[in-house]
């Protein structure tokens, strides 16, 4: 069986040339993540074009990905570079991003937080923890209740208070304009926390598919509204790890897991999955672990950060991805999906048969589903109920074919444009038996919108013999 969880991978100086992106691909690399918050329009071009050659060379389908960067809520500087904040010292927070000092504190977008009287302000990753005293005028007096050194531009969290922080910035403006000439596939979005931000996004970039990174308590808090506008959601456990407790990080990953794909929409974990790897050329046991259980928590995707941005061992920690989702799949806990017992899909006619042909499928031991799909909605609904069998979805549209490529379970292919549904089948057969996949007179189940062409809604579903698809057998 094919690997069926999809594998995200950021490009970045530790992977800098055309020969360096054909050994992410041989690995397992399925998308490729650009992150906007570092380096240059010129660097992201460069690598764009490096993966969209080295895909058509290995004849698969790699999709891209741009990580805008959100409103990153950042401490200002200080004289020199850093400072130390005592238990119990009080400090002074001012909005904006100029030098501080021991006793004042400038953080970015503070005005557009609701600070109150007993509420948390975390610093560094939550290494330094404030409690505010009084807030007035975008102003906090706050005392340290864990201290510790404190450097320029690290980060800074309000976890349960409200803000009124935009989702996009004039730097993300800018950089979408940037991505629509280089031509990604999807969008990541940062910092999400309503579907409101959603659709203020979609403003800049149509109809690209949009992944909102849930990484607040006000994103996994308003989750299912987000889920109404977003294409997929990503559980970013770094900044999502801050707000919230860090023991009940694994529980909201599996209940965003949950609910997005009971939404019908794409879902990918990532932060520290392979973190050792970024100077060791094996994982951790606690990391497999990790990669181990995200799959069959039911992601479609796992992703890498620096692992392969900066790290020493790109492709191996590559390999080590692949092949630890390999073994998770092996388990019976991989093909149980009670969340996919029918879809909260837009489409809920599509989602039945979807459902009923993965269930045909598993009942008959069949180990092949062809699927034909126009906006890939086909193949994304068969990939939900995470199949036994192999799907191969065909489509005419290069936009689709590589999105499918974040889809769990799915080998995207391209296809001719097809006048009829016997065109499409006996097209699925030959392609079949030319790859050896399978053999005249095994079973397949094969899953369509009819009339082809015109992005019908899923309503075929055929249990078929290979070699009947006009009667007789295909030329082979």
């Amino acid at each position: 069986m094919k690997r069926k969880t999809k594998i995200v991978a950021t490009l970045g100086p530790a992977v800098d040339s055309l020969d360096g992106v054909r050994t992410l691909i041989e690995s397992g690399l399925n998308v490729a993540r650009f992150n906007f918050s570092h380096g240059t329009a010129e660097d992201h071009a460069r690598r764009h074009e490096w993966v969209r050659i080295a895909a058509s060379e290995a004849g698969v389908s790699v999709a891209t990905m741009q990580d805008i960067q959100g409103p990153k809520i950042r401490v200002g500087t200080f004289p020199a570079g850093s400072i130390i904040l005592d238990e119990g010292a009080d400090v002074t927070l001012e909005p904006g991003e100029g030098e501080g000092d021991r006793s004042t504190i400038c953080i970015a977008y503070l005005e557009r937080v609701d600070l109150e009287p007993g509420s948390e302000v975390l610093l560094a990753d939550g290494m330094i923890r404030l409690e505010v005293v009084s807030a007035s005028g975008g102003k906090a007096r706050t005392r340290v209740v864990g201290g510790g050194e404190l450097f320029d531009h690290k980060g800074a969290a309000f976890p349960g208070s409200d803000s009124a922080v935009p989702v996009i910035t004039e730097k993300d403006v800018e950089d979408l304009a940037i991505g629509r000439e280089i031509g990604f596939d999807l969008i990541a979005a940062s910092f999400v926390s309503s579907g409101e931000d959603i659709r203020d996004i979609r403003r800049h970039v149509g109809y690209t598919p949009i992944i909102a990174k849930i990484e607040s308590v006000s994103g996994y808090r308003n989750l299912d509204d987000i889920l109404t506008e977003a294409d997929g959601a990503m559980v970013a456990r770094g900044d999502l790890g801050v707000e919230l407790s860090f023991e009940s990080v694994p529980r909201a990953q599996k209940e965003i897991l949950e609910r997005a794909n009971s939404a019908g929409k794409i879902t990918i974990i990532a932060t520290e999955m392979l973190e050792s790897m970024i100077t060791n050329p094996r994982p951790t046991r606690a990391e497999v672990s990790d990669v181990y259980r995200s799959v069959l928590d039911g992601t479609d995707a796992v992703m890498l950060s620096a692992e392969t941005a900066i790290g020493a061992y790109p492709g191996e920690t590559i390999r080590a991805m692949a092949a630890i989702s390999r073994e998770a799949e092996q388990s019976p806990e991989f093909v149980s999906a009670p969340y996919a017992a029918m879809l909260h899909d837009r489409s809920p006619y599509a989602s039945a048969v979807a459902q009923a042909a993965v269930e045909t499928a598993n009942r008959l031991g069949v180990d092949t589903i062809v699927a034909f799909t126009e906006s890939g909605t086909t193949a994304r609904l068969l990939s939900k109920h995470r199949p036994r069998a192999d799907v191969y979805a065909f489509t005419p549209h290069e936009a689709t074919y590589r999105l499918m490529a974040l889809f769990g379970c799915i080998t995207p292919l391209h296809t001719p444009t097809h006048q009829s549904t016997d065109e499409m089948l006996t097209f699925a057969e030959e392609y079949l038996l030319e790859h050896g996949i399978a053999r005249t007179g095994d079973t397949t189940v094969m899953v369509a919108g009819i009339p082809p062409n015109l992005q019908a809604s899923t309503n075929l579903m055929k249990v078929h013999r290979v070699g009947s698809a006009t009667g007789g057998t295909p030329k082979h």
